[in-house]
């Protein structure tokens, strides 16, 4: 936790005992302190009723058939796992022997690239200087739509299928909801809010509906429909906390080798899981995963038109590239900016080559019956994050 947050946690608890002692008119018990902490309601920590966990010993395989992660025993583990090591406690609890287990505090060094299918006013830039009238925190490539911080990722991908439908705008939906994703987080930060006191145990599953809700009420309130699918990933401590909707995707890489890899939720071919007006899916039916994670680890995230274009074996192929002339150790030396944008560049080169080239989407094209040669033009959003050390005092939002 960086200093100033500790500077404030001291304020709130002398805040709280002060409240305590002109209640009671004597001194406070810590169970009066609890009490005060526990009565503030946060809902982005509530656990989702289903998930899986992955070990940092363990491997999952891929949804797709070319990537061969090696059988391990006990493959999947079922039982869901709990989100926090400990349960929120007061604030003077912070010192308990609960807390004298060293606890591994990583955080995201990350990069991002992306190229829109075609040239369109929603594609906006990724840098820290926002345009007077850019209101939203998170990033648009055509239709789709992306934020990072040092603690947390999301994607989102606009769904194509609105084209031509009156007051259809799925770019400014998918951009909405990664927006309100962004604000939900902003919550573990600030300390009048009792989000504050459960920054350990936020919950992807309970963002993502948090902000399906609020992008629900505004697309209402602006007289827009669209519809998204879309990737979450918090970072706590060593887990690494996933939501996925639809068919964006998100893998681990470490020593070379996939450790982890999100499967796509498809009702059909090329009909995803999708968040939006008319859509009956909700944020409940996103797959939930907890995987630990690793210094050194590479996370990289994306939307479908990086999947849909590059093979995994392929993607793992570019990464080493990138690090061959990196020693293992030096794991500040990675450079995730170079990653992503060599991944983007790939993916758009695949993306427009019908022929001399196969991709992931031809193969299930193909696979359903259909002619289909070469890359799927598509929105190409690409997100990779290298887990490091927590410094002393991080900016999240970074």
């Amino acid at each position: 936790m960086k200093s100033n947050t500790w500077k404030a946690v001291t304020a709130s608890a002398n805040h709280l005992s002060h409240r305590a002692l002109n209640t009671q008119g004597n001194m406070a018990s810590l169970t009066s302190i609890r009490h005060l902490t526990e009565n503030y309601y946060c809902p982005l920590y509530k656990q989702p009723t289903s998930g899986r966990s992955f070990s940092s010993n363990e491997s999952i395989r891929a949804a797709s058939p070319e990537l061969q992660l090696p059988e391990q025993n006990n493959h999947h583990h079922h039982h869901h796992m709990p989100l926090s090591h400990h349960k929120s406690l007061p604030l003077f609890d912070f010192f308990s022997k609960s807390y004298a287990k060293t606890i591994p505090s990583y955080i995201f060094a990350h990069g991002a690239s992306g190229f829109a299918k075609r040239r369109t006013r929603y594609t906006t830039p990724d840098n820290k200087l926002r345009l007077k009238n850019d209101h939203y925190y998170s990033i648009q490539i055509g239709e789709d739509a992306y934020f990072r911080r040092s603690d947390a990722l999301g994607v989102a991908d606009g769904v194509g299928g609105w084209a031509g439908v009156s007051a259809a705008n799925a770019a400014l939906y998918s951009r909405k909801l990664m927006h309100h994703a962004y604000l939900q987080l902003e919550r573990f930060e600030n300390i009048d809010d009792p989000c504050f006191y459960h920054y350990d145990e936020a919950d992807p599953v309970s963002i993502l509906q948090k902000s399906y809700e609020e992008s629900m009420q505004e697309a209402q309130q602006e007289g827009i429909i669209g519809s998204c699918t879309a990737c979450l990933a918090i970072l706590r401590h060593e887990e690494l906390r996933i939501a996925n909707l639809g068919d964006c995707g998100i893998s681990v890489i470490r020593h070379n080798d996939y450790v982890f890899r999100s499967e796509e939720q498809q009702h059909s071919f090329n009909f995803p899981y999708q968040l939006g007006t008319s859509s009956p899916d909700r944020p409940k039916d996103a797959q939930a995963f907890t995987v630990a994670v690793e210094k050194g680890d590479i996370i990289i995230m994306g939307s479908d038109g990086l999947f849909d274009n590059l093979f995994d074996k392929e993607i793992l192929s570019i990464v080493k590239s990138q690090l061959s002339n990196t020693r293992p150790t030096r794991f500040l030396s990675i450079e995730p900016q170079k990653i992503s944008d060599a991944l983007a560049e790939r993916a758009k080169y695949v993306s427009n080559c019908k022929l001399n080239v196969d991709s992931p989407f031809q193969v299930r094209a193909i696979n359903e019956g259909l002619y289909y040669q070469g890359g799927k033009a598509d929105d190409i959003s690409v997100i990779v994050a290298i887990v490091k050390d927590c410094e002393d005092s991080p900016d999240r939002r970074l």
